[in-house]
């Protein structure tokens, strides 16, 4: 139900959807914080702020994940390993940095309705640029765990019930009507 005056609109998620979707948020952002990034690091003081920003400056080339859920989220820039490194070197942290921002605002956005433990929750989306950005990034992660192509809905009705992946791909469609949910109220 979207508020005509604003683009803030309302959506009603079980318990079980608002613990689905911080669960993988969280996963998410535990990913995206691999290979002992700087940005873990916490000061209040200046001089360490300031020393921090500098080392994200002059980090030697940085090469393409190993995981292919972050080959998939960081993916290469040119098709030459070394010019890649160097791309990197400038432009991964601030986009781990972004995604991981997207993905802390949706996970501060659920985290209210589950602590009620209601068996539905209202929830005001406020940014539905942001959640959409936040579910599209959880969307091309479990694709790519789950090596899911655009044909793949037909492989998922075809599965038996009791196929321990059905329930993930459940999960997977159910994300692409949130997102569309999102676009469609941006």
């Amino acid at each position: 139900m979207a508020d005509p005056k604003s683009s803030t609109f309302t959506i009603t998620l079980s318990n079980d959807e608002l613990h689905i979707l911080i669960n993988l948020v969280e996963q998410l952002l535990e990913l995206l914080g691999e290979a002992n990034f700087v940005h873990h690091y916490q000061s209040d003081d200046p001089f360490a702020q300031l020393m921090f920003a500098a080392m994200g400056n002059i980090q030697s080339p940085v090469e393409q994940p190993q995981d292919l859920v972050l080959r998939r989220l960081l993916p290469n820039a040119y098709a030459d390993a070394e010019s890649s490194a160097e791309f990197r070197k400038y432009t991964e942290m601030s986009l781990r940095t972004a995604k991981q921002k997207y993905l802390f605002y949706l996970r501060e956005q659920l985290l209210p309705a589950v602590e009620k433990e209601l068996v539905k929750a209202d929830i005001q989306v406020s940014d539905p640029s942001a959640w959409a950005i936040a579910i599209n990034d959880l969307r091309l992660a479990l694709a790519v765990r789950l090596d899911i192509e655009q044909s793949s809905y037909e492989k998922y009705e075809l599965m038996k019930n009791s196929d321990p992946q059905k329930p993930l791909y459940a999960v997977y469609f159910w994300l692409g009507g949130l997102q569309e949910r999102m676009i469609s109220n941006s």
